[in-house]
């Protein structure tokens, strides 16, 4: 459950509900065919994210009242079980799950994949270490991964990124992955 303004957002079972505590009445509602693992919101933005088995939805609730036959904006996908961890701001989307050995991140707007992090450096397929946790705070990102007897933060902050911003849309580019000076001036 979240909170925004006067409306207050559900996710329960197979939906995502918002209702306007002045009138409770019912605003909006996401319908899936499955169970939604995790949610997240970015109100200013209109958009929600649900985490489901194996991939994660991005969805624009400005497109209608009721989204269940409508199309998502985006589908977050190449996870290997439930999308447990999720991470929204105005420019990435971090998901992952518990059967994990990376996060994906994704650009808010429209959902292009920018990156995947190894969860820990110990982060193998083979050895068993999975993500069991994450936290995001602007261009900082921590993961633990545990994996049998061992387990292992990852902290990684990319303040002080020099990949450029390019104006040719062709080449990838995120607010994300700028240097922090270049962001602030930017906004």
């Amino acid at each position: 459950m979240k909170c925004h303004e006067s409306l207050i957002y559900i996710a329960a079972g197979s939906s995502v509900v918002a209702i306007d505590i002045r009138t409770m009445r019912q605003v909006f509602k996401v319908n899936h065919q499955e169970e939604v693992h995790s949610f997240q919101m970015l109100p200013e933005k209109s958009l929600i994210c649900t985490g489901l088995a194996q991939r994660a939805m991005l969805w624009d609730v400005r497109r209608g009242c009721d989204i269940q036959k409508g199309e998502a904006v985006a589908e977050l996908d190449g996870h290997r079980g439930n999308v447990n961890l999720l991470h929204m701001d105005p420019y990435k989307i971090v998901s992952g799950g518990l059967k994990d050995f990376q996060v994906h991140v994704w650009e808010t707007g429209n959902g292009r994949q920018l990156s995947s992090l190894n969860c820990c450096p110990l982060s193998d397929y083979h050895r068993g270490f999975r993500c069991s946790a994450m936290a995001v705070n602007g261009s900082r990102i921590l993961t633990a991964c545990n994996g049998g007897d061992y387990s292992d933060l990852c902290f990684r902050d990319f303040n002080n990124s020099t990949v450029p911003i390019y104006s040719d849309s062709s080449i990838l580019q995120s607010k994300f992955w700028a240097p922090k000076s270049q962001r602030d001036t930017e906004e």
